[in-house]
C-alpha cells in the first residue's frame, strides 16, 4: 500500500507543530490515529533515549503506569529497536520477547502485538510503535505494512520538533522537556516547565519576567497552546513598537471620525483576541495614560473604542511580558502600582542563558544547528570540542537569540560537515568583528559611531530595543542610525 493511500499522521497535527504545544500532546495525537487506523485496543510510542540507550514510553495508552522505561533489547519493542525489523506476534504469551512485566503491573491482559521501528531519513532508528489486541482477529501482514508506512510518517513528525537525535549519536533521540523547541533540563528550566504548566489549567493575567533574548515570547506562546484557549487567536503586541499616537487605538480600536484620517472602524486587539489570549510584550513601555484603561479591561473585562461611547466586552486573557524593573518604575511614578499587582497574579521567571549551565548551551547550539542547516541545505551537523569549547565559555549578553544568530552565521557560511570554532561571530574568534582599542586620530567620528552601534547591535543578539536601552537613545533613534 502506498503512503499516498494511507491516512496521514502528518496531516492530522499538522497544526499542532507550528505551535508550542506539549510534545505529548502532539505525540499522543499521532499515536490516537495509528491506533484508530489499525483497529488497535491500545497503542504505545517507545522512543530510544540517546544517552541511556533505553525505551521509554513517551507515550501510551497505559492509564495505569505513568511510564515505561525498557533497558535495551528488553521485551518485543526492545527486540525490535535493536535488530530494526518490523513483527507481527498473534500470540503474545508464547513469544520468547514477549515481556510479562508490564501486563503483571497493569492487569492488562496482551492478546496480540504489532511492532514497528521508526527510522529517520537516513535509516537511524530513533524509536518502536506498537499497536495491541487487535479488535477483531489478529494483526496481518497487510497491517503491519500500514504501520510501517505510518512510522514513517510518526519519524517525519519528530523530525519538526526539538526530539533529535543528538550531535555523532547514531540511535534515539534527546529525550527532553515537555515544549517543542523550548530546549534545557537544567533546574532553573524544569521549574520554568513547572510553572508553564500550572499556568496553562488557569485562566488567571500572567507576568512573564526575564532579560531580551530569553526566550519569552516562546513561554506565552507555550501557556496559550496548552491551555483551553488553544483554539482561539493568540494576539501579539510589542509594547516598544507601537507608535505613541496611535497607541490607544491599536489596542482598543476607534470609532469612524475618532481622529483626523479615521475613514472608517477598526477593531483593535482586544477585539482581536477575543476567546484567545492577548500577549503585551514589554509592558513597562506602556504609556501611564494607557495603564489605566488597560486596569479597567482586566477589572471588567470592558473598555470602549476611541471615538465611542459603547461599552465593549470581550472573553480576553492578557499574558505580558517585561524586561525591565517594574518595581523601579513604580516607585518612579512611571507605572501604576494597582495595575503591576493585577499583572502579576502568576509570576514567571524565564533564566539568562548564563545561568543555565553548559550542558543547555550545548543542547540549544545543537538544536539550532539542525535547524539551520535543514532550512538553508547546508552540510554542517557537527560542532567541533573547539566551538562548544567556545560556546560555553562566552556570557551571552543577548541570551538564546545571541546564540541562535551565533549558529545560523556559522551555518550559512559553512562549507564542511563541522562548524569550527573561528566559524562563530564571536568575540575573540577569527569569524567576529572584535572590538577595537582605540581609533587613530583623525578617523571619522561617522565611522567610530557606526562600528560602536554594530558591535552593540550585534551583542545584544539582533534585539535593537535592548541594544538602544545599552547605547541610552531611543529606539526609533537607533533605526534612524542603522538606516
Amino acid at each position: 500500500m502506498s503512503s499516498s493511500e494511507n491516512p496521514s499522521v502528518l496531516h492530522s497535527v499538522a497544526d499542532m507543530l507550528s505551535k508550542q504545544v506539549t510534545k505529548d500532546r502532539l505525540l499522543r495525537a499521532m499515536v490516537d490515529r495509528v491506533v484508530e487506523e489499525l483497529d488497535a485496543e491500545r497503542g504505545t510510542l517507545y522512543l530510544i533515549d540517546a544517552i541511556t540507550g533505553e525505551l521509554t514510553s513517551r507515550v501510551a495508552h497505559l492509564p495505569e503506569l505513568k511510564e515505561i522505561r525498557l533497558p535495551p533489547g528488553q521485551g518485543v519493542a526492545g527486540h525490535v529497536a535493536e535488530t530494526g525489523k518490523s513483527v507481527v506476534v498473534p500470540d503474545a504469551s508464547s513469544d520468547s520477547h514477549f515481556f510479562p512485566g508490564i501486563d503483571k503491573a497493569t492487569g492488562y491482559k496482551t492478546r496480540n502485538m504489532l511492532v514497528v521501528p521508526i527510522r529517520d531519513d537516513e535509516d537511524a532508528i530513533r524509536g518502536v510503535l506498537q499497536v495491541l489486541n487487535r479488535k477483531q482477529g489478529n494483526f496481518t501482514d497487510q497491517d503491519k505494512l500500514l504501520l510501517d508506512s505510518l512510522a514513517d510518517q510518526v519519524a517525519q513528525a519528530l523530525e519538526l520538533t526539538s526530539l533529535r537525535p543528538i550531535g555523532d549519536r547514531a540511535r534515539g533521540v534527546l529525550v527532553d522537556g515537555p515544549f517543542n523547541n523550548i530546549i534545557g533540563e537544567c533546574r532553573l528550566m524544569t521549574d520554568l516547565y513547572d510553572r508553564i504548566l500550572a499556568a496553562a489549567t488557569t485562566d488567571v493575567t500572567v507576568l512573564i519576567r526575564g532579560d531580551s533574548g530569553t526566550g519569552k515570547t516562546l513561554v506565552a506562546r507555550a501557556i496559550h497552546d496548552n491551555s483551553e484557549r488553544h483554539d482561539g487567536p493568540m494576539v501579539h503586541v510589542d509594547c516598544t513598537t507601537l507608535p505613541a499616537g496611535l497607541i490607544e487605538s491599536e489596542l482598543f480600536g476607534h470609532e469612524r471620525g475618532a481622529f483626523t484620517g479615521a475613514d472608517r472602524r477598526v477593531q483593535g486587539k482586544f477585539e482581536l483576541a477575543d476567546g484567545g489570549t492577548l500577549f503585551l510584550d514589554e509592558i513597562g513601555d506602556l504609556p501611564l495614560p494607557l495603564q489605566g484603561k488597560l486596569l479597567r479591561f482586566l477589572q471588567e473585562h470592558a473598555f470602549e473604542r476611541l471615538g465611542g461611547r459603547q461599552t465593549i466586552k470581550t472573553d480576553v486573557r492578557v499574558v505580558s511580558a517585561t524586561n525591565a524593573n517594574l518595581e523601579e518604575k513604580v516607585a518612579q511614578g512611571l507605572f501604576r502600582q494597582d495595575l503591576y499587582y493585577r499583572l502579576r497574579v502568576l509570576e514567571l521567571t524565564v533564566p539568562p542563558l548564563k545561568d543555565r549551565g553548559p550542558k543547555d548551551i550545548e543542547r540549544l547550539a545543537e538544536h539550532f544547528l539542525d535547524q539551520y542547516a535543514r532550512r538553508h541545505r547546508r552540510k554542517a551537523r557537527r560542532l567541533s570540542r573547539e566551538a562548544l569549547a567556545r560556546l560555553v565559555t562566552h556570557d551571552w549578553p543577548g541570551n538564546v537569540r545571541e546564540l541562535e544568530h551565533c549558529i545560523q552565521s556559522a551555518v550559512v557560511l559553512s562549507k564542511g560537515t563541522t562548524i569550527d570554532q573561528d566559524q562563530l561571530s564571536l568575540p575573540g574568534t577569527a569569524g567576529s568583528s572584535p572590538a577595537k582599542s582605540g581609533y587613530l586620530p583623525g578617523t571619522p567620528l561617522a565611522e567610530v559611531e557606526r562600528d560602536h552601534i554594530q558591535r552593540t547591535v550585534e551583542s545584544c543578539g539582533g534585539n535593537r530595543t535592548e541594544a538602544a536601552r545599552k547605547l541610552g537613545i531611543g529606539r526609533n533613534t537607533l533605526a534612524r542610525k542603522l538606516k
